[in-house]
């Protein structure tokens, strides 16, 4: 089984979510997709994805829901919205107007750099990405958005990542 893209920095957010857990900061998990399996007879000879899953990590802190999603790009400019799944800006909706707090950790591997983007940052691109398809410079968030808008996350609290900044 090779690696997929995203497994590294899945990593390093799980790490950093032990670190959190064991110094009593928060306590998120990742969540699973459902699958359901393939039988040929009784032998499994693959599988599904069930549902559409919701984000990938979900948890409490100081008493507040969060819910994220991991997103990683090799793009040097932007993050393509179409790393973003509608059935996630629902959600993420949904969980902001229950009172979570939603983000995405985004990691832009060609500056070395992951940047905290909450969900009412993302919402005016994806309502202009939305109501623009195909139209360029309105399916990105631009890198420089994140460098003069967003949290650069870093190391701290001995996690790697400390995204709860």
């Amino acid at each position: 089984m090779g690696v997929h893209r995203g497994d590294i920095f899945e990593e390093i957010i799980n790490h950093s979510n032990k670190v959190y857990k064991n110094k009593g900061i928060a306590i998120v998990q990742k969540i699973a997709t459902p699958m359901k399996p393939k039988r040929a007879g009784s032998k499994i000879i693959g599988a599904y994805y069930e549902e559409k899953s919701t984000l990938d990590y979900i948890g409490t802190c100081n008493g507040q829901a969060i819910a994220f999603d991991a997103k990683e790009t090799s793009n040097k400019n932007n993050l393509p919205l179409k790393n973003i799944k509608e059935h996630q800006i629902d959600f993420m909706s949904e969980w902001e107007k229950h009172g979570g707090i939603a983000f995405l950790l985004v990691n832009f591997k060609a500056h070395g750099k992951v940047f905290k983007i909450e969900f009412q940052q993302i919402q005016p691109y994806w309502k202009l990405y939305k109501s623009n398809p195909g139209i360029k410079g309105m399916c990105s968030i631009p890198y420089e958005y994140f460098i003069n808008n967003c949290k650069e996350v870093t190391s701290g609290r001995g996690a790697v990542l400390d995204y709860l900044i």
